[in-house]
């Protein structure tokens, strides 16, 4: 069920992957999109006419409360990320630092701008997470710690702000961008047979959106089916 069409949402990551797919699901209703590369505003503003299109990067914390200033919502979906994959002995704080910016720091400083908002409207607050936060893989430390990080403070927000909702979506293995990249840089071939669809993972976000005013979901863990023959 998704949500009510008055209701207005706030989409991180909206230009590709995960929250193009969560914008496109939530296109009837009142959007905040950002996007973090300046040729996507045009974009995505042209494919989804009806949304409001911000240029956020989510990894300079301090110009989030100036580009977001009197924005008001009733639910934020955080979608944007980065993958910053390196094996441990090659992780140097410079890369660390970056995908800690992108993956937590920025997160959390959106959040907290937009928490007065969310209090008085009773709002929702989604952290598309990863399952990579439940389970680490060889090269994934940086990505694995900014998620798993990510997942406690979420559980914080949760115990401090009553008035808010607040739910971490972990996805396994999606058909994104992400993805293809990281397999790329393996030496490896992406099966897309393996994976879910974002649309899916979008499908899940909006059972949580749309649950009913008195149902918190604090976690949901959503992974592509395995056929076996």
């Amino acid at each position: 069920m998704a949500p009510e069409p008055a209701r207005r949402v706030l989409v991180t990551g909206a230009a590709r992957g995960i929250g193009r797919a969560v914008a496109a699901a939530l296109a009837d209703h009142d959007l905040v999109l950002t996007v973090r590369r300046a040729e996507d505003v045009e974009r995505l503003g042209a494919e989804v006419p009806a949304a409001q299109v911000l240029l956020l990067d989510l990894a300079d914390t301090a110009s989030i409360a100036e580009r977001v200033a009197g924005t008001e919502v009733d639910a934020v979906v955080h979608c944007a990320g980065v993958e910053g994959v390196a094996a441990a002995a090659e992780l140097d704080p410079g890369l660390l630092a970056g995908v800690l910016a992108a993956n937590l720091a920025g997160p959390v400083e959106l959040t907290r701008v937009l928490l007065p908002g969310l209090r008085r409207r009773g709002g929702q607050v989604v952290f598309v997470n990863s399952t990579a936060a439940l389970r680490s893989f060889p090269g994934w430390g940086a990505y694995a710690a900014s998620k798993a990080a990510l997942r406690a403070y979420a559980d914080t927000l949760r115990l401090e702000e009553p008035a808010v909702r607040v739910t971490s979506v972990f996805p396994g293995r999606t058909d994104t961008g992400m993805q293809h990249r990281i397999h790329a840089r393996a030496g490896r071939d992406f099966d897309p047979a393996t994976a879910m669809s974002p649309a899916s993972v979008a499908a899940a976000v909006c059972s949580v959106l749309g649950a009913p005013d008195d149902v918190e979901v604090p976690e949901l863990t959503v992974n592509p089916v395995t056929h076996r023959g």
